[in-house]
C-alpha cells in the first residue's frame, strides 16, 4: 500500500503543478458530490426553456411559469428555478432573479435564457419564437459536447488504466509477498525512485496528449448568445453587454470585453471587429459582421449559419483528434509506462536473486 501512496502522491503533485485548472474542476466536483446530477441538470435546461415558453404562451406570468415548471425538473435545477420564481414574485428584475442559477448550471447555458426574458420584460411582445431559438441552440451545443466526449472517452480511460498499472501491480505484490516491500524500500530504493519518476513523466505526457483533444474556447456559444439578443430586439452592442453581465465566467469574456471597450470609445463596429480574436474562425466572423453592417443584411440569421458551420468544423476536428489519440499514446507507453511497470514487477525479484 505504501507503494500505491507514493505513486499516487507523486502523480497528484505533478498534475497539480502543471494543470491547476483540472485540479480545481476536480475539487469542485468532489465538494459538490453531484457530478451526475450537474450533468442531468444541464441537459434539462432546454426542456426548462421550452416549458416556460409554453407556460407564457398559455397566459401565465413569468413567476408563475417558473413555479409551475420547477417540480418537473431535476432537483439541482428545480431549487434555483423556485428561488428565481420567488424573487420575481417579490419584484426583483430578471437579471437579479436569475442569479439563483449560478453554480447549478454554467453561465453560458442560462445567459441566453435570461437575456431573452429580460429583453421582453422591458419591451413586451411574443417571446415564444426567441425562447424556441434558445432551446434549439442549447440542444445543438449539448449534442456536440456529448459527441466530443464520446469520441475521446476511450483515450481518457486508456490513459487512466495505463498510469494505474504500476501502482496497482506494486500493491498486489506488496500484499502477496511481504518481503517485496522490504527489498523495494531497501536495496531497491533507487529502482523505486526511477519507477516513480517514469510514472510521473508518463502521466504528464499522457495528460497533455489527452488535453490536446479538448475543444478550444467555444466561439459558436458566443455567437449563440449574441443571436438570441438580436432576435429579442437588442442591438449588437446591447446583446454583447448582456452576455458579459450575465456570464462572468464565459470562455470568450476577454474578447467580449475588448470589443465592448472599443465600441464604447467610439470606434465603428467594423473597426472594433478588426481586432476581435486572432484565429481564422474569428476573422470569418468579423468579416461577416462587417459585411452585414455595410450592406444591411440580417445579422442574426448570418450568425446562426456561421455558428452551425463552426460546430461542424469542431465536430470534424474532434473526430480527427480521436483518431490520432491511440497513435500518440504509444510513445509515452513505450518510453515511460512500460519501463516503470517492468521495474516494479521484476526489480525486487531480480534483486532477491542477486543477493
Amino acid at each position: 500500500m505504501t507503494i500505491a501512496f507514493a505513486f499516487g502522491a507523486a502523480l497528484f503533485l505533478a498534475v497539480a503543478v502543471l494543470d491547476q485548472r483540472a485540479i480545481e474542476r476536480m475539487q469542485r466536483w468532489v465538494r459538490s458530490g453531484r457530478g451526475g446530477a450537474a450533468r442531468e441538470a444541464r441537459l434539462a435546461v432546454p426542456a426548462l426553456v421550452d416549458a416556460v415558453a409554453a407556460a407564457l404562451a398559455s397566459g401565465l406570468s413569468l413567476p408563475l411559469a417558473l413555479a409551475h415548471v420547477a417540480p418537473t425538473l431535476p432537483p439541482l435545477l428545480a431549487r434555483p428555478t423556485c428561488r428565481a420564481a420567488s424573487s420575481l414574485a417579490l419584484g426583483a428584475p430578471v437579471s437579479e432573479a436569475f442569479g439563483a442559477f449560478a453554480g447549478a448550471v454554467p453561465d453560458e447555458d442560462i445567459a441566453p435564457f435570461a437575456i431573452v426574458l429580460a429583453s421582453f420584460a422591458r419591451s413586451g411582445g411574443r417571446v415564444g419564437r426567441s425562447l424556441s431559438r434558445v432551446a434549439s441552440l442549447l440542444r445543438g451545443r449539448l449534442a456536440l459536447e456529448e459527441e466530443r466526449n464520446a469520441l475521446t472517452a476511450q483515450g481518457r480511460v486508456s490513459a487512466i488504466v495505463l498510469v494505474a498499472l504500476a501502482p496497482l501491480g506494486g500493491s498486489f505484490f506488496a500484499l502477496a509477498t511481504p518481503e517485496y516491500v522490504a527489498i523495494l524500500f531497501g536495496s531497491g530504493l533507487g529502482l523505486l525512485a526511477i519507477a516513480v519518476a517514469l510514472e510521473v513523466i508518463g502521466a504528464l505526457w499522457l495528460w497533455r496528449i489527452v488535453r490536446a483533444t479538448a475543444p478550444p474556447t467555444d466561439l459558436a456559444t458566443f455567437l449563440d448568445a449574441v443571436v438570441v439578443g438580436l432576435e429579442a430586439g437588442l442591438t449588437f452592442e446591447r446583446s454583447l453587454a448582456a452576455l458579459v453581465e450575465r456570464a462572468p465566467r464565459f470562455g470568450r469574456l476577454r474578447d467580449a470585453h475588448r470589443l465592448l471597450a472599443d465600441l464604447a470609445l467610439g470606434r465603428s463596429l467594423p473597426d472594433a471587429f478588426g481586432s476581435f480574436g486572432g484565429g481564422p474562425d474569428e476573422a470569418r466572423v468579423a468579416a461577416l459582421v462587417v459585411a452585414a453592417t455595410r450592406f444591411g443584411a440580417p445579422l442574426a440569421e448570418l450568425l446562426v449559419v456561421q455558428a452551425e458551420a463552426l460546430r461542424t468544423t469542431d465536430r470534424r476536428r474532434a473526430e480527427a483528434a480521436a483518431r490520432r489519440l491511440p497513435v500518440l499514446m504509444l510513445f509515452p507507453l513505450s518510453l515511460t509506462i512500460l519501463p516503470a511497470l517492468l521495474i516494479v514487477f521484476l526489480g525486487p525479484p531480480l534483486l532477491s536473486l542477486v543477493r
